[in-house]
């Protein structure tokens, strides 16, 4: 019997919904979800083959050796685990999120940092920093005169680029920087200043200044330091322009309401000071090298394989974006609640179920 139940697409900050199509376990595809009121029914190619992780995922908790997964089971896994963090000091465990996780797994996993006693965790931010202030609805961005875009925006967000092509069929105007010579974003484009840096750029704004009001939007999704963002922010106070950032994941917003977001060197450090790290549906060599972990023993918690998986020392699997109830908040700072729309009935345990373990394995 076909199932079909409805979630939020986790393949960027927008927030899509999307209709999970499914049968006996097993999904089958997606269907569009026509009364959403973010995305009308519409979801881009990303979204719906974010369905292609349910059937790769790893449905077991493993050891890796010889670079290959070995299944084993959660009593020796959390065993090998408590052993290893009964052999450190707090401070040398670092745990690594990511904007995958929901607000539900965030709060699990803080918890458990402060019962173990680290206080090296946070998440890859994408080189955008902390913040707490209004930004731009999606709205607005229809609505808007005059709209700067830095990066590629209609590529990899293509229901906010629907909203600047909304945007431009009023007559508005989009002016865009990017760092290549051609990209979706540049070809839909009234004026394209292809940089060689984004923080060089950013360092004389010049003519662009006058060109924003407070009938323009400033979009982001492409940062090259945090404080790229800071210049941008205080542009945007400066000019009235309303700013949005628009995240590679799902819960980078939400994230930020509960741990620090980090950047690449910040994470390399509390890498280098740390003997166990836990990393929590992370991709780690999108932004380190594989050198940075050698010597560490690497806990990681994934449901899928990839280079990582092979530097890792064991991996509990979790539960895959379908399989999952939660929240996230999107880039406009909608709270999105969604449940389950996959039973898979595979054994595996929750993100949320993992950490509850290893608080309740009493180290020292």
């Amino acid at each position: 019997m076909l199932e079909i139940k409805h979630t939020i697409c986790p393949s960027c900050s927008v927030g899509c919904g999307i209709n999970i199509v499914s049968s006996e376990g097993r999904v089958l595809g997606t269907y569009p979800y026509k009364r959403h009121p973010i995305n009308e029914g519409k979801n881009c190619l990303n979204g719906r083959a974010s369905i292609e992780q349910f059937e790769k995922r790893i449905r077991y908790p493993a050891l890796i050796k010889n670079d290959e997964l070995v299944e084993s089971d959660y009593d020796s896994i959390f065993g090998i685990i408590k052993d290893k963090l009964d052999s450190i000091d707090s401070e040398e465990l670092c745990i690594i999120c990511s904007g995958k996780n929901t607000i539900e797994e965030l709060e699990a996993i803080r918890k458990f940092a402060e019962e173990y006693g680290t206080d090296k965790i946070g998440f890859y931010g994408y080189n955008f920093p902390n913040f707490d202030f209004d930004v731009a609805s999606y709205d607005d961005i229809s609505d808007a005169k005059t709209i700067l875009a830095i990066g590629d925006i209609l590529r990899d967000n293509p229901l906010i680029g629907r909203r600047v092509i909304i945007s431009k069929e009023k007559g508005g105007t989009l002016i865009s920087v990017d760092t290549v010579e051609k990209s979706n974003t540049s070809l839909n484009s009234a004026e394209y200043i292809k940089v060689d840096s984004i923080t060089e750029f950013l360092k004389d704004l010049g003519y662009i200044k006058s060109k924003l009001d407070n009938e323009s939007v400033i979009l982001i999704n492409k940062m090259e330091n945090k404080d790229d963002f800071n210049i941008l922010k205080e542009l945007s106070i400066e000019t009235g322009a309303k700013l949005l950032p628009v995240f590679k994941e799902a819960n980078i917003k939400g994230a930020m309401e509960i741990l620090p977001s980090l950047d690449a060197e910040e994470i390399r450090e509390f890498v280098s000071n740390s003997k166990a790290i836990i990393t929590v549906n992370a991709t780690p060599l999108d932004f380190l090298s594989a050198d940075d972990f050698k010597g560490r023993f690497i806990m990681n918690v994934s449901n899928f394989e990839d280079d990582f998986t092979k530097l890792s020392d064991l991996v509990l699997p979790g539960k895959t974006w379908v399989e999952k109830s939660g929240t996230f908040i999107n880039a406009e700072g909608l709270r999105q609640d969604f449940i389950s729309s996959v039973n898979s009935n595979d054994e595996n345990l929750s993100e949320i179920e993992i950490f509850v373990n290893l608080l309740n394995l009493n180290y020292r």
